[in-house]
């Protein structure tokens, strides 16, 4: 049975899984691992522990539901509203470990948060790295705790931008530039340093997130925001040092802490349970484990009764189709438009909330997408929700929706289109490569690479954008229902904080993903008595889907690593390396990791594998390399 060819693809990948199978216990108690029978009226309350570590994600790299140890903030989110509605659980304690979202994910588990305290339950935190993210979302919590050997830190809202012109010139590569509106680029490969555009636009958007940043520890903490602000200055404390400052509560090591709690409100811990992967102990016991986990995928979306769809379109917006195992880090036009009609089809489905993470891309692929959600708004409610970027054509596709909700420290906006090329003509000249042109119609060699461009031809591509660039204008003006005009004082490629835009009118309500759902299910006019049940698309890819993404054994033992590894924040080199390809109008927001102070988030196993001198795993290193 195992020896055939057919399966050799799928034993890799059942091979590869089993060198990743976690052996730690999680303590939480999940509901799907009760036995029932076991099950009894209890009047001792549970205090429910849940790790947060950097392991914690927005997304999966691979649109697949394979067991592992990664979670997404979004199943977090739920297991709080379930753990919230247990009359059995009296509170929960956060064992919080490195947290590596932006700051518009913490926004959202934060409410989750709020959310489960109105259940009269309480929750509490321990800090064990004292980073500032954890410390954000501690501070929605009832009390905060920290180890006598720890540190908190508080430095607030700092980003370094680089400007890479010099660098492209020493390998003899130049971009040219050429945009709809005075903020659409910065600048970041073709100047040496930021203009007054930039600086306005930018320290905008830092003062907004400060603004924010200060609010959460200021109302968190019961604290004057001046207070805070001198406490976010010195920036760093010692455990003594930070409850003095009423910055934490308790001083304790975290064994300790939680029996104090279970001592004090008379709690019992929660069971722990084992991973389904930890249970495992032969082939057959990770085949098992592997089919319920699609099976069970599969089967959420036959249930009956009414449904809300939230339609995930996360990372650049291409026109390619990579399939649909990609779809959790790209919006490939084709597969979101197959997507979109299939939500339109499906009659259980009452209304849709267009979940958006994305920076734009593709101005043709943006204007495909948008078509689609008007034409799918036409027959059930859409709502869009802006998660940590919304911008160019991420907001392109948000406009033919009824309401624009975003989180306070959202980038969005962009409104505008660019069109980047690279030439070598620098790096032809010092390798003495002479260069012979042969053409046959004028633009023959518009976007060859060997030279820059003429004038004439930067005057042709900027009549060609300011065409896209109209037609942008008008598409949000429908959707905002406001007139063009004052769209346009808005747009040139401004980003905006989610805050800003509400303010601007390019956004209706502040709010996270519930809140989106609890309106568009009003507009559905579904009765609060009925029992609603939330569906995710795309939806998670099949193993046949998945093989079709990644041919081959070693594409299969990719997949493996990629299922059970957080979805990668595509970086702006490779946005830069994959949109410069061809001359074309782009709806794209050519913006660095806003999210990241330094640069991009270090994915975890990256850091451990470099401590441990072994090879990085590179697995998705290629998602947008030619």
């Amino acid at each position: 049975m195992w020896t055939n060819d057919r399966n050799k693809p799928l034993l890799a990948l059942l091979a590869f899984l089993i060198g990743l199978m976690p052996t730690t216990v999680f303590a939480v108690d999940d509901d799907a691992e009760t036995n029932a029978d076991e099950e009894k009226p209890n009047p001792i309350k549970k205090l429910v522990e849940i790790n947060i570590d950097p392991f914690l994600v927005p997304a999966r790299a691979l649109n697949v539901p394979l067991p592992g140890r990664v979670r997404t903030s979004q199943e977090l989110l739920e297991r709080l509203e379930k753990l919230a509605a247990d009359d059995e659980v009296g509170g929960v304690l956060l064992n919080l470990d490195g947290l590596s979202l932006a700051l518009p994910h913490v926004e959202e588990l934060r409410q989750g948060l709020v959310e489960f305290r109105k259940s009269g339950k309480q929750v509490r935190s321990f800090l064990n790295s004292g980073d500032p993210n954890s410390y954000l979302l501690a501070c929605a919590s009832d009390e905060i705790a920290i180890a006598p050997s720890g540190s908190l830190m508080i430095p607030g809202i700092g980003r370094v931008f680089t400007y890479m012109r010099g660098y492209y010139q020493m390998q003899g590569i130049e971009y040219d530039v050429i945009t709809a509106g005075k903020f659409k680029y910065p600048g970041f490969v073709n100047q040496r340093e930021p203009g007054d555009a930039f600086t306005s636009e930018y320290g905008a958007l830092l003062d907004s997130w400060y603004g924010d940043y200060v609010k959460m520890i200021a109302e968190g903490r019961n604290l004057s925001e001046e207070k805070v602000k001198e406490l976010i200055d010195i920036g760093m404390y010692e455990p003594e040092s930070a409850k003095n400052r009423e910055l934490v509560d308790v001083i304790s090591y975290y064994d300790d802490y939680r029996e104090r709690i279970l001592r004090r409100e008379k709690f019992k811990r929660a069971r722990d349970f084992e991973s389904s992967l930890a249970r495992v102990t032969s082939l057959q016991d990770l085949l098992t484990e592997i089919t319920k986990e699609m099976q069970d995928a599969q089967n959420r979306y036959k249930q009956v009764g009414p449904k809300i769809a939230v339609l995930h379109a996360r990372g650049p917006i291409v026109d390619m189709n990579l399939g649909a195992g990609f779809a959790s880090s790209l919006i490939m036009r084709d597969q979101m438009v197959k997507t979109i009609e299939e939500i339109r089809k499906n009659k259980t489905i009452r209304a849709v909330v267009l979940h958006i993470d994305s920076p734009g891309g593709s101005a043709y692929a943006s204007d495909i997408i948008w078509r689609a959600l008007k034409e799918l708004d036409a027959e059930k409610p859409v709502i869009a929700c802006m998660s940590t970027v919304a911008a160019s054509g991420g907001y392109y596709i948000a406009a033919p929706c009824r309401l624009i909700y975003a989180q306070p420290t959202t980038v969005t906006g962009s409104i505008g289109v660019i069109a980047m090329l690279a030439n070598q003509a620098s790096a032809i000249n010092r390798m003495d490569i002479n260069v012979y042109e042969m053409k046959r119609g004028e633009r023959s060699l518009l976007g060859s690479g060997h030279k820059g461009l003429s004038n004439d031809d930067k005057d042709f591509l900027q009549s060609w954008i300011m065409e896209t660039y109209d037609q942008f204008l008008s598409r949000v003006a429908e959707g905002r229902k406001m007139p063009k005009e004052e769209v346009k004082k808005l747009a040139g490629g401004r980003i905006y904080s989610g805050r800003d835009a509400l303010e601007k009118g390019l956004v209706d309500r502040l709010g996270s993903l519930s809140d989106a759902v609890d309106a568009v299910r009003q507009m559905a006019n579904i009765p609060e008595s009925a029992e609603v049940k939330l569906v995710h698309y795309p939806r998670p890819s099949s193993l046949g889907e998945l093989a079709e993404s990644l041919f081959g054994v070693t594409g299969m033992m990719q997949a493996a690593a990629l299922a059970d590894s957080p979805a990668p924040q595509i970086t702006l080199d490779r946005q830069l390396k994959f949109f410069t390809r061809s001359v074309a109008p782009l709806c794209w927001s050519p913006l660095p990791d806003l999210h990241a102070p330094f640069g991009q988030i270090e994915r975890p196993e990256d850091a451990a594998r470099e401590l441990l001198g072994l090879p990085a795993l590179d697995a998705k290193q290629n998602l947008l390399v030619p």
